[in-house]
């Protein structure tokens, strides 16, 4: 079974946006818009010391974002990704691509999360009991949702299970601890969170 480097110089073998040397599989419940019972929903979250591809926005003093000028927007566009290695964690989501050894792990781990047919393959969590996808607005942005609990004790009820295992994935959002609604998750997983010095 081939397993997924995380050396920065390793080449990958799947196109990743983001890799760790371990990661988390959470699991918490859910109430189907469609039939309305509670249901199992799974995430994924990666440990503080993951990478990256995804570099995070500069702003100016005034929150704009400063933008690239033509040149080097060309220059970024067009180059080799740049793994940056991130100090702290990661809960991400609109997973397109899972490395093999992660994919395998999440069909024993995490049953309702699978690839969706019906779009594009993003890996998606299926009700248990009408078999809807679960729509991830429904999942993780909102302070009181089954990803954003609203404070430590609801994070009690995120059941999270440590993988050390390499991870791989690309995942087209990727909730930083710069979202501060998801600081209780991150405490939940063992990392504190705060404002910087």
């Amino acid at each position: 079974m081939p397993t997924t480097p995380t050396h920065p110089d390793a080449p990958l073998t799947i196109d990743a946006n983001v890799r760790a040397s371990s990661y988390f599989v959470l699991r918490a419940t859910h109430a189907c818009r469609h039939c309305r019972h509670a249901t199992p929903v799974y995430a994924l979250a990666l440990p503080p010391g993951h990478e990256s591809t995804e570099a995070e926005i500069e702003l100016d003093d005034d929150g704009e974002s400063r933008g690239l000028d033509p040149g080097a927007f060309h220059d970024w566009l067009f180059s080799p990704p740049t793994w940056q290695r991130v100090p702290g964690p990661a809960l991400i989501s609109q997973v397109g691509i899972l490395a093999a050894d992660v994919a395998a792990h999440l069909r024993q781990a995490a049953p309702a999360l699978r690839p969706d047919p019906d779009g594009q393959g993003q890996w998606t969590n299926f009700c248990e009991h009408c078999g809807h996808a679960i729509w991830e607005g429904d999942l993780y942005p909102t302070v009181g949702q089954a990803f954003c609990p609203k404070d430590d004790a609801a994070a009690t009820q995120v059941l999270v299970q440590t993988v050390h295992a390499p991870f791989a994935a690309y995942a087209s959002m990727i909730w930083s601890d710069g979202y501060r609604n998801k600081w209780p998750l991150f405490k939940r997983l063992g990392v504190a969170c705060g404002e910087a010095d």
